[in-house]
């Protein structure tokens, strides 16, 4: 797979709840590559004159004439766009990238699972499934921290008014009296929204400890593995390499300098812990952004928007790549 980088002028923003907003972008010339629902795009911008990247999942749909990101205010680089970036600001942005979709992956009766912003990609995926099957049996249960926490929360209920086949709940920690889903989403809750669990395709997207708990509950409830299909949201935890004394030598292939880098941590990890700068968007695996050069044994968990000829090469994603011996690495 690869992605396609170009520029975009941004033609509209809206906040959607107090701390989330979303923007809308069409190409300063051209036009948008095709996109599947669920996809992801790197946005690319300066801080105090320094480039810095970041991965996002698309809110719109394929059938949108725009790109639509909505972010949460967290994290270095969704802050600043939430101070600086308006309408009429041009852009850098990679994409679309990403195998988390119903496109990819499809299934007659889809059960989606958010918490917070991981209601992004299915904003989008449910949007574009109910285009194609206007009535599809599609059940959604979305978890957030108060009724002003809920992201496209007006939108939602008026496609459920829309479309007989969709089933919406809404699980809420701070909820109103009256409000059936109170607290956080348990495996009682999961059996009365959804009874019949176990014949639908599961589509999971959230906070790390949200969706650990939740694939938890989905295998003790015995939803099949090959039913539940994943999509990390935001930038995972920072890794912490083994406790051991052993160690390779990363060397920087542009200035000699060496590095330590730990059996299991990744390259990008073993860089930024020693004060080094590299692009880096998705931390996944999956964007292709903190690509480099690499002589010396490695093991790759990820190699998408890698080609063979790469490959063969040498090229790896820092993110999720290992050393297995001394490495040198260029970028």
């Amino acid at each position: 797979m690869t992605s396609t980088s170009l520029i975009l002028t941004c033609t509209a923003r809206h906040a959607d709840t107090h701390d989330v907003v979303s923007w809308q972008f069409v190409p300063f010339e051209g036009n948008l590559p095709p996109v599947l629902a669920g996809q992801c795009v790197t946005l690319h911008t300066l801080i105090d004159g320094q480039p810095h990247c970041r991965a996002y999942t698309l809110s719109s749909s394929p059938q949108d004439p725009f790109w639509q990101v909505t972010i949460k205010d967290v994290g270095l680089v969704s802050h600043h766009l939430h101070q600086t970036l308006q309408v009429g600001d041009e852009i850098r942005v990679d994409g679309p990238f990403g195998d988390f979709n119903l496109s990819a992956l499809p299934c007659e009766r889809p059960l989606l699972l958010s918490a917070g912003s991981g209601i992004t990609p299915m904003w989008a995926m449910l949007r574009d499934e109910l285009t194609k099957r206007p009535d599809a049996d599609i059940r959604f249960i979305h978890s957030a921290r108060s009724p002003e926490d809920v992201i496209f929360g007006r939108e939602l209920n008026a496609l459920v008014e829309a479309h007989e086949g969709l089933r919406h709940a809404l699980v809420l920690e701070q909820a109103p009296a009256d409000h059936p889903w109170a607290g956080r989403l348990t495996p009682a809750m999961l059996k009365e929204l959804a009874p019949d669990l176990l014949g639908r395709h599961v589509y999971l997207c959230g906070p790390a400890p949200y969706m650990e708990a939740v694939s938890t509950m989905l295998a003790e409830l015995g939803l099949p593995a090959e039913q539940l299909h994943q999509e990390s949201f935001g930038l995972p935890p920072a890794e912490s390499a083994p406790a051991t004394s052993d160690h390779f030598w990363l060397t920087l292939k542009k200035s000699g300098k060496k590095v330590k880098i730990l059996p299991g941590q990744t390259l990008l990890a073993a860089l930024e812990g020693a004060g080094e700068t590299m692009m880096a968007a998705c931390r996944a695996g999956v964007c292709g952004a903190c690509r480099c050069t690499t002589t010396g044994e490695i093991e790759r968990q990820s190699i998408m928007t890698l080609s063979p000829q790469e490959l063969e090469s040498g090229v790896a994603l820092a993110c999720s790549c290992t050393a297995r011996g001394d490495v040198s690495v260029d970028y």
